[in-house]
């Protein structure tokens, strides 16, 4: 008898944190609900697999899998580990298909943590398929220590695990790194600021931005320790401010402004002119805003403590030929049904 399982997961947005984060510090990232959906069915006795997306397709053995290289890579990855775990699984054909809602048309990156999604939605269905019950604790904490070492393996060792960690938690969280298992608090925006989210129309390469932020050693490991701290500053001042029931601003706003200065003490192009201009515009209108992720193009943010701020925002953002992203905040982390 055939066995669907459908797994979706959210993608990200970094609120804070970004680059810091690969040197120890804690960072604020949401879970966004623009999802990837990823359908596992499993038919008769086999080792037959095959992937399908709408940017690539795949077909192998689990006896011999691929090389986890090219567009279809984080799936394979995460494929591998969660079948590891549970290896009655590669005792059946599978057909994989991937749908993502967090790229453009024909797969053009938005910088919402497409890679993370896919890895914690192909661990989801596995998972689900084996039995597991993903709404314990420990089965989603197993998860994710299976999806950040799959992602983690695709990426050099190179990534934090942060966008890993909102996909499968969901909601927005404080991620502290950690040897082994990161440590994940749930945080919550008060109800009257407002997230907003703008692409620039470039999509930017995280792995050789990250790859130039860790190389960084000499005579600038004293502007990146800098960096570090201050940085560590903005994280523990916004998460202060929520707990009293209030959004910091000013910590966002800091945040990006040690970005920009990382940017030129380091010589990273983290913001592109299409990038420059998405921040300047909304903080002309009174939000606090700054590039979220990698930088280099993709996506910025920008938080407003009213709806009014955030109207003149989108519509400024639209004057100046950028995207707004129709977005909000996903509860939710990763989920299953059964078909």
């Amino acid at each position: 008898m055939n066995t669907r399982v459908v797994a979706r997961a959210p993608g990200k947005l970094f609120v804070l944190g970004e680059y810091a984060v690969l040197d120890g510090c804690p960072a604020v990232v949401v879970a966004i609900d623009r999802t990837v959906e990823v359908s596992l069915e499993l038919g008769s006795t086999g080792t037959t697999v095959r992937i399908n997306s709408a940017v690539a397709s795949a077909e192998f053995s689990t006896t011999a899998p691929p090389i986890e290289a090219g567009p279809l890579r984080f799936a394979d990855a995460a494929l591998r580990s969660a079948v590891s775990a549970f290896p009655e699984i590669a005792q059946r054909n599978a057909v994989v298909t991937i749908a993502s809602r967090l790229d453009e048309q024909q797969g053009t990156k938005l910088g919402l943590g497409s890679s993370a999604a896919v890895t914690a939605a192909v661990v989801a269905a596995v998972f689900a398929a084996a039995g597991q019950d993903l709404t314990a604790g420990s089965c989603r904490d197993h998860l994710l220590c299976v999806a950040l070492a799959a992602h983690r393996r695709v990426q050099g060792q190179l990534g934090s695990g942060a966008d890993v960690a909102a996909s499968v938690h969901g909601g927005l969280v404080l991620f502290r790194p950690r040897e082994g298992m990161p440590q994940i608090t749930p945080l919550r925006l008060p109800s009257h600021a407002c997230l907003l989210a703008a692409w620039t129309g470039e999509p930017a390469s995280t792995p050789d931005l990250v790859q130039r932020y860790r190389s960084a050693q000499n005579g600038s490991a004293a502007q990146r320790a800098a960096f570090v701290q201050g940085t560590r500053a903005c994280v523990d001042d916004f998460v202060a401010g929520l707990a009293r029931g209030s959004v910091s601003l000013s910590a966002v706003l800091a945040n990006g402004h040690l970005l920009e200065q990382l940017a030129a003490d380091l010589n990273l192009p983290l913001l592109t002119p299409r990038l420059q201009r998405l921040v300047s515009v909304a903080r002309a209108e009174g939000a606090a805003a700054k590039i979220s992720g990698a930088g280099g193009g993709d996506c910025g943010i920008a938080i407003t403590r009213d709806e009014e701020t955030a109207r003149r925002v989108r519509a400024a953002w639209c004057a100046a030929g950028l995207h707004p992203l129709d977005l909000s905040i996903s509860d939710q982390g990763v989920s299953v049904t059964f078909c």
